[in-house]
């Protein structure tokens, strides 16, 4: 349902700062900003051309008591964010006076939006679509320069740009099944059969397509867990601090030292890694020790990728083939550290021992073999290869399951073409899959999804 009314909101993080912004937004915002702003020169908000900057005060409509010194700006509907009026405050970042300057949008009439209202309002306009809104969230919460990346793109409309020309690809494959349907006793001319079956096997290996990049695109999106294991004194907290380039964890020489699981963030081929050192996940009768394994078998369970560890200056053990066995299932790096000592380790058996993985050899302590490793990690997260996949990238978990679903109903449409045809069914199965692409750029979707999807926003955007 689209809002007659007028929403405000500050705009910018809570604290100090230098510039501090109130957003109006509807019909009412430049009469609001008539009763509050005092120009230097020229005449009230009401009066200015779109898209121009005044000085001048925000004062108290009754007392002309001056609140701050700002800058306003006005933007005309529809050449705007929301495409409805829009007048922005420029103020001083302190907290007191945006409270200020916000109540007095509200006392003369102005509603406080609701988290991502203002978005919210660009997608009822017709502005943006709902992938392009959710990508508003998704630049917001960028991590990392590739997550922002793909983020703009999908603001662009890159990926409903490609969901709006497949829809209308299997509408045109309907209109021609349709019309075999409705016609079937009439003197007209049909699309052959197996034209229209090869168009829904391209349209079928186009959707499947496109969700094979959500692998991809999540993990670069989200994130990934990455949990370094391995016996006691392997080198797992030097090879932790290696790779963050500085020492977060304690190295000595002393067995067992990490007792209890360390997190860290680090930027590896433009993936934001949670890189975790663990405690043993080995026997112990030391009740901290007890607690710290079970954490750390917790997230070994959990994460994505493994660093599996062992020591180049002794001979493989059996706690070394014990620990690979509980991560075997997983995706695993294999790393064979301190090459800088004498080397006793048979990689060669060792290999034998863990099928014939490759084992990287490196020396956390004098931070060789790095980058071999970010290599190996970013090869398990990511399928192709780093870097941004061309064309557009799934990275939504509601875009991934609603593809995941028209990727069905195509399999079943293709299931009845060819020597198999049935128009009905086929008609059905297509009918249901433009629904399903529609979910993504917010055709026909629910009020309640809308609510969850903009209640992670937050108020002022």
């Amino acid at each position: 349902m689209i809002n007659n009314d007028t929403i405000t909101a500050i705009s910018t993080p809570a604290g100090e700062g230098g510039i501090g912004i109130v957003r109006l937004s509807g019909k009412d915002s430049l009469t609001i900003a008539d009763r509050i702003f005092r120009p230097a020169k020229g005449g009230p908000p009401s009066s200015y051309a779109s898209h121009t900057v005044h000085y001048g005060h925000v004062k108290m409509a009754e007392t002309e008591e001056t609140v701050d010194e700002i800058l306003l700006t006005v933007m005309r509907a529809p050449r705007t964010y929301t495409t409805e009026d829009v007048v922005e405050i420029n103020c001083h970042g302190g907290g007191i006076p945006l409270r200020k300057v916000l109540e007095l949008c509200l006392s003369e009439g102005a509603r406080l939006a609701e988290p991502g209202e203002f978005t919210r309002r660009a997608f009822l306009n017709g502005r943006i679509d709902l992938s392009q809104a959710e990508a508003v969230l998704d630049i917001i919460k960028s991590q990392t320069d590739t997550s922002r990346k793909i983020a703009a793109r999908q603001l662009q409309g890159a990926l409903s740009g490609e969901i709006r020309g497949l829809r209308n690809t299997i509408t045109d494959i309907l209109s021609s099944i349709e019309l075999t349907i409705d016609f079937s006793q009439e003197d007209v001319e049909f699309t052959p059969v197996p034209d229209i079956s090869s168009r829904v096997d391209d349209a079928r290996r186009s959707v499947r397509r496109i969700l094979e990049t959500s692998g991809k695109g999540m993990v670069l999106r989200e994130g990934a867990s990455v949990v370094i294991c391995g016996r006691p004194n392997v080198g797992k907290s030097s090879l932790m601090n290696a790779l963050l380039k500085h020492d977060r964890v304690i190295v000595t020489s002393v067995a067992g030292t990490t007792r209890d699981i360390i997190e860290e963030s680090i930027n590896i081929a433009g993936v934001r890694i949670r890189l975790t050192d663990t405690a043993g996940i080995i026997g112990t009768r030391d009740r901290v020790e007890i607690e710290g394994i079970r954490r750390s078998r917790e997230k070994l369970t959990r994460a994505d990728v493994v660093v599996f560890m062992m020591d180049h200056s002794r001979p493989l053990t059996p706690a070394d083939e014990e620990i690979y066995r509980t991560v075997r299932d997983k995706r695993t790096v294999i790393v064979a550290n301190k090459t800088d000592l004498q080397r006793r380790l048979d990689l060669d058996e060792a290999g034998k021992r863990f099928g014939g993985e490759e084992i990287l050899e490196i020396s956390a302590l004098k931070k060789e073999g790095l980058a071999e490793v970010e290599d190996a990690i970013a090869g398990k997260l990511l399928k192709g290869g780093a870097g941004i996949p061309e064309g557009p990238v799934v990275t939504n978990i509601r875009h991934k399951r609603i593809l995941e679903k028209a990727a069905e109903n195509m399999e079943r449409a293709a299931g009845v073409t060819g020597a198999n045809y049935n128009g009905e069914l086929l008609a059905s199965d297509l009918n249901e899959a433009v629904y399903q692409l529609g979910l993504i750029i917010g055709e026909s979707v629910e009020d309640d999804v809308l609510k969850r999807i903009f209640s992670r926003f937050c108020i002022g955007k």
